[in-house]
């Protein structure tokens, strides 16, 4: 499993936030406040929330064009599990 960070960009390249892996291996998207446009140079990054387990639309600050966040399988199966545990102790 690789611990690399990925940048999660708009159609059209702008930066809206990073993929990590938390210690459990699963994906989560950090999401900026505002995207970054890298050409200008660095900007301060503002992470507003960490997107695990559902689908999400994001709109771009810069542009104004959508990406969906899909969950991997990976938080999918952990769902499951938690349900099932959920029910096998009656909560």
């Amino acid at each position: 499993m690789s611990d690399e960070i990925k940048a999660w960009k708009c159609p059209k390249g702008h930066v809206l936030g990073q993929v990590v892996r938390n210690g459990s291996g699963i994906r989560q998207l950090l999401l900026y406040r505002e995207a970054i446009d890298i050409t200008p140079g660095p900007t301060e990054i503002d992470v507003i929330a960490v997107v695990e387990g559902y689908a999400a639309d994001v709109r771009c600050s810069v542009c104004e064009a959508v990406r969906t966040w899909v969950p991997g399988q990976e938080a999918l199966d952990k769902l499951v599990a938690r349900v099932l545990e959920m029910k096998k102790t009656g909560g």
